[in-house]
């Protein structure tokens, strides 16, 4: 069982380990408490190894990362994961894998996720929480009708033994 209330996307942890503009914003969502997925750490781990930060660096890294509880990887987010990504790719808005992952979690465990990245806009379900002006709940491109498969495959109970 998770105790996280929502999910930060690795934009906003970005955000705040760089203290940009949207930093004080962004803390003001997390005052909940928050998970990360492991594709959010691999993503933050994958930018300090390409740019090479020093120690001093990687700790403050791990120190804000520490805020976070990290949710657990389950078969089942992974076929939902997949089936957004495709459903997605079916109306023309492909989605990256560490986004759907992202996306699929919040779904999966049935709270918000806390971004700023459009690109999960307009996700049926998808419960966001954002500072960003021109975020779109709907798009015209999303009609019902566009999304006909439905996005998990397989009635799985929320009990689904994590992955290894």
């Amino acid at each position: 069982m998770i105790t996280a209330e929502q999910v930060v996307d690795t934009n906003v942890v970005s955000y705040l380990f760089r203290k940009s503009e949207w930093t004080a914003g962004y803390r003001e969502f997390l005052r909940r408490p928050t998970g990360i997925t492991v594709l959010s750490l691999a993503e933050l781990h994958y930018g300090a190894a390409r740019d090479k930060w020093g120690p001093e660096r990687l700790l403050r890294l791990d120190e804000l990362l520490r805020e976070f509880e990290i949710l657990p990887t389950l078969t089942v987010i992974a076929e939902l994961c997949g089936n957004l990504r495709a459903a997605r790719h079916r109306v023309g808005r492909p989605i990256d894998l560490a986004d759907a992952w992202i996306a699929a979690t919040s779904l999966w465990f049935d709270i918000p996720v806390v971004t700023h990245d459009r690109d999960l806009e307009a996700i049926p379900g998808l419960r966001v929480l954002t500072l960003h002006k021109d975020w779109c709940v709907r798009d015209s491109a999303y009609e019902e009708r566009e999304w006909s498969a439905p996005l998990c495959l397989r009635d799985v109970a929320r009990g689904d033994q994590a992955v290894n």
